[in-house]
């Protein structure tokens, strides 16, 4: 019966297509995949690079879409990145990405920062037709900010301007800065 089975079983190559039809996938994860189903490492190496020359993995790229949809969620590149070596990009791959990404896409991770901050200090109302109203920027709610900044992956010196912005544009005009 073992043998019969091992006749019908894909190769590791097949294998690893099945896996990378439904998404991008890092070398990694595929290499992962491919042990969890019991391949020999000679089978896991060939398919992998074989797959590499057909440009279906690329981690590289992999790292730059990463990065991208990182942004679309309004999250900091520090977090992308920690997430991509969890999912096997090697430190150098991830970080060329990620310097690739923000020079090319002009990303001010600031400024990105610094709206999410605004969004947490202004309450939309409840009625119709009423302005939205500025939250009381204290202790508690820039503790509140640092924290939400910090968990989407934004670094320790972004934070701290903003909150030094943030601050600074409450003191010069409370309740009423146009953001």
């Amino acid at each position: 019966m073992k043998d019969k089975e091992k006749d019908n079983r894909k190769t590791a190559f097949e294998a690893a297509c099945s896996y990378l039809a439904s998404r991008m996938r890092t070398t990694g994860e595929v290499r992962k995949h491919l042990e969890g189903k019991e391949y020999t490492e000679d089978e896991i190496t060939e398919a992998i690079n074989d797959l590499i020359g057909m440009r279906y993995l690329d981690d590289y790229l992999f790292a730059l879409r990463y990065y991208e949809y990182n942004r679309e969620k309004k999250r900091g590149v520090m977090r992308a990145e920690r997430e991509l070596l969890e999912k096997g990009i090697d430190k150098e791959t991830a970080r060329n990405a990620k310097e690739d990404f923000l020079y090319e896409q002009k990303v001010d991770e600031f400024e990105d920062a610094l709206e999410i901050a605004r969004r947490e200090i202004w309450v939309q109302p409840d009625v119709y037709g009423e302005a939205p109203r500025a939250r009381e920027v204290d202790d508690r709610l820039t503790a509140k900010i640092a924290r939400k900044l910090e968990g989407k992956g934004f670094s320790k010196g972004d934070i701290f301007r903003v909150l030094d912005r943030v601050r600074r544009e409450a003191k010069e005009d409370p309740g009423e800065t146009g953001w």
